[in-house]
């Protein structure tokens, strides 16, 4: 099993509580504001996949147009990106 960290740096929402729901019936827990911990089966790569899919339709349902995310999976060093509702995803280094 492999732990999961994902931290948010978001700049507004519409709807805040549907994004909440959607990744906590997801699998995700809440462990600070805009902090969300949870364990995986699968490779990093399927665990990364999965976390841009769960986010993606979160921000799309609360209408989040620009976002910062960090992951960490397990052990390996947190990666960060930016989220921009026309571009989707892009690394940051």
């Amino acid at each position: 099993m492999i732990e999961v960290l994902v931290v948010l740096d978001i700049k507004e929402f519409s709807n805040q509580k549907e994004f909440e729901e959607y990744v906590l019936k997801e699998g995700f827990e809440c462990v600070e504001p805009f902090a969300y911990a949870g364990v995986s089966t699968t490779p990093v790569f399927n665990t990364r996949a999965y976390i841009f899919e769960v986010f993606l339709k979160a921000f799309e349902a609360a209408g989040v147009e620009e976002c910062r995310l960090i992951c960490q999976i397990g052990s390996n060093p947190p990666e960060a990106y930016l989220y921009k509702k026309d571009d989707f995803f892009t690394e940051l280094k």
